[in-house]
């Protein structure tokens, strides 16, 4: 089995470096995929997790009450006072994600992945492909999103080299694509007509029509 910790500190390890040396303007500059927030809350926020996490604190995780108190705790902190936050939570974490596996440590590394590229999407740097963590985004968000798809039959992924479906029995529909491109659809970073656009064997349209809540207005840089 690949180590999720060792997922997640590659993608964190990446990321420190994308925001380092920024500047106080590319801190400032506004997340696409995450519109109320800039780079420098969206690190507020990757940060909070691990701390939260660690600490116990689960009350309403994932929630925008739990999301928003991260990064307002951090408001006035510099990058580098969320990095070394960072750095020292992490270790305890990525030990966590080995411990616990299953959805919970899959679910971890695709926040940090699909963060990732979000930033890098605000800081014109192109996106990094990780095929593990690219795989491992897909399958965890889409045990995390297989409840939209109650009432339908299964949407079955094909990634490449690799598949996998929302739920047990018959496919109802197939989407095909890279592994990049399908992890961030699921993630909820890409429009209706950029999925309608892959590859589909069966209708796509009642899947979209789930999918749509999640879908950015206008495609996203990254």
């Amino acid at each position: 089995m690949i180590d999720r910790g060792l997922l997640y500190g590659a993608c964190r390890e990446r990321v420190i470096d994308l925001v380092a040396h920024l500047t106080p303007d590319q801190a400032a500059a506004r997340v696409l995929a995450c519109p109320d927030w800039t780079v420098h809350d969206t690190i507020a926020h990757m940060v909070g997790i691990v701390t939260d996490v660690n600490a116990g604190n689960l009350d309403g995780v994932g929630q925008d009450h739990w999301t928003a108190a991260q990064v307002e705790t951090r408001k006035d902190a510099s990058m580098a006072e969320l990095i070394a936050e960072w750095e020292t939570g992490s270790p305890q974490l990525e030990d966590g994600l080995r411990a616990v596996g299953g959805i919970p440590a899959l679910v971890a590394v695709a926040d940090v992945w699909n963060h990732e590229q979000d930033i890098r999407g605000a800081l014109g740097t192109p996106g990094s492909h990780d095929p593990a963590a690219e795989l491992a985004a897909l399958e965890g968000y889409i045990a995390v999103r297989a409840a939209l798809f109650d009432g339908l039959a299964p949407l079955r992924f094909v990634a490449g080299n690799h598949t996998f479906q929302s739920g047990d029995g018959e496919p109802g529909a197939t989407v095909i694509s890279e592994p990049f491109e399908l992890a961030r659809m699921i993630c909820g970073r890409r429009t209706a007509d950029q999925i309608r656009a892959y590859r589909w064997d069966g209708d796509a349209e009642p899947y979209l029509t789930r999918l749509a809540d999640l879908c950015p207005a206008q495609p996203l840089p990254c």
